[in-house]
């Protein structure tokens, strides 16, 4: 399950940085971030199935990155988001052109639904295709996208049911790390995110660390968050147990 972390207005000379831990099944080809020559230079990791990539820059300051919105799985869609990534990253001069592209209602049907952060020195969005489209725009300071955002236009299915509960508690875990991160020199946030993507991968987030979470804090506020109080608007979805 990807969990997306993304510091944005921490540092003026360095406005965006962003750790994407990405879970795929086992015999997934990648290839390592490389510059791919086009309108403007990208520098991305490859999928090899899809041909494109789930994060990425480009020449102009322009940062995309997706994760899956697991409320439905379409087995066959028209074409691979990651490939509408590379098409983000090399057709677009800003993220208000990129969240333009993102919110026509025109492009989304072609392509699985998603979770979508893209930002620039500028501003930070992130927009999420679900049987509605919402569009947020981001405040300076630490934020995370994992891979079931809930907001009134959600379709709340029994995918979704199985998902959110280890989505949620794998949010909860990074928004503890973050919490009361300061900003310092390039260097020290770049190792502050690896740590947490070492303590959020697929064995560090499937619980809390009691290292630097109070003990039953981390259950508390998912126990919380999973009564449908503090969902974004969704009422109240029965949940498994």
């Amino acid at each position: 399950m990807c969990t997306l972390i993304a510091l944005y207005g921490f540092l003026v000379d360095y406005p965006v940085l962003v750790l994407h831990n990405r879970c795929l099944n086992k015999g997934t080809l990648e290839e390592p971030s490389r510059v791919f020559e086009g309108r403007v230079r990208v520098y991305a990791p490859y999928d090899v199935a899809s041909k494109g990539t789930w994060i990425g820059f480009n020449e102009d300051g322009l940062l995309v990155s997706v994760t899956n919105q697991e409320t439905e799985l379409a087995e066959k869609p028209a074409r691979s988001r990651g490939l509408l990534a590379m098409d983000l990253l090399d057709g677009c001069d800003s993220v208000e052109e990129a969240k333009g592209f993102l919110t026509d209602p025109d492009v989304r049907w072609d392509y699985r639904r998603g979770n979508f952060f893209v930002a620039d020195s500028e501003s930070a969005w992130h927009v999420v295709w679900d049987r509605e489209t919402d569009v947020r725009r981001l405040d300076p300071g630490g934020h995370v996208v994992t891979t079931l955002t809930t907001f009134p236009g959600v379709d709340w299915t029994d995918r979704a049911d199985g998902m959110w509960v280890n989505a949620e508690k794998r949010r909860i875990r990074a928004v503890r790390l973050l919490d009361g991160m300061q900003p310092s020199d390039v260097g020290g946030l770049v190792a502050a995110l690896k740590e947490m993507g070492r303590t959020t991968g697929w064995r560090g987030g499937q619980a809390p660390s009691a290292t630097t979470t109070p003990p039953g804090a981390c259950a508390d506020e998912f126990n919380h968050n999973r009564s449908g109080r503090r969902r974004r608007g969704v009422e109240d979805p029965v949940l498994p147990g």
